[in-house]
């Protein structure tokens, strides 16, 4: 049961017979080992060397011999969040190489409210955990609903997504729960001239744009494309630079 334990946790089928040889026999020559484990004596050096490498084994010297000792098994837990890690240092690269090949542009058309409110559940689906919007504060509350709004607003903290937030810089509603940088709601405003928000909302996250009208027309859609996305995160950018923090 332990060696498939430890196979899981990235171990070779020898290495998991090595190391659990070591930690029942404490300090012990390798030829011991060897026979222990029930591998042969060249190979269970060549392992050894592994795990030493690894951290799991460390070693001491008396005269000519070595003495092989396992480390403590919470070092495992150690080694698996540092390759965790790693992988995790590495998964934007690795996310735009797939998305470069396997992701194929795409639009979905939303109506109605409970069509906007589908829109609104993808965001919060988002795995880069960051919404960039450009959102007059009126339309969100009127459309899809001032209840619907603030359990949103709930969900996506409660998610740790974080909301970067284009409001305009007056003439809309400036307060705590919706208006208004919060680090409670995980939320960053910057206020922008009115003349920039033709649309109730737009939200741009993961490699999707998400547009939304207003009462009046009541419908939405997103675009997954790659290039679309990076268009419309430059023209944000853009914008948020020269938008203040402060309203009006």
């Amino acid at each position: 049961m332990y060696e498939r334990v430890l196979q899981k946790a990235g171990l070779s089928d020898k290495q998991a017979k090595v190391y659990l040889s070591c930690l029942e026999m404490g300090y012990a020559k390798a030829p011991d080992i060897a026979k222990k484990s029930g591998i042969k004596r060249s190979t269970t050096y060549a392992i050894l060397d592994e795990l030493i490498r690894d951290g799991l084994v460390n070693y001491s010297q008396k005269g000519k011999i070595k003495l092989f000792k396992a480390q403590d098994p919470q070092t495992i837990i150690e080694i698996l969040n540092e390759r965790q890690q790693a992988v995790k240092n590495i998964l934007p690269d690795l996310e735009n190489i797939f998305i470069a090949h396997h992701l194929k542009p795409k639009i979905q058309f939303f109506e109605g409210k409970e069509g906007v409110k589908r829109i609104f559940e993808d965001t919060l689906r988002c795995k880069y955990k960051k919404i960039y919007q450009i959102v007059k504060v009126r339309d969100f509350i009127e459309y899809p609903g001032e209840n619907y709004s603030k359990e949103y607003i709930k969900k996506r903290a409660e998610k740790g997504i974080q909301s970067y937030a284009l409001h305009p810089i007056s003439g809309d509603i400036h307060d705590e729960v919706y208006g208004e940088t919060s680090a409670k709601r995980k939320r960053v405003v910057r206020y922008a001239p009115q003349t920039i928000f033709h649309t109730s909302m737009i939200m741009i996250y993961d490699y999707k744009v998400a547009m939304i009208s207003t009462k009046a027309e009541g419908f939405g859609f997103i675009i997954e494309s790659k290039e679309f996305f990076q268009t419309q995160k430059s023209y944000f950018d853009f914008i948020w630079d020269k938008s203040s923090d402060k309203f009006k």
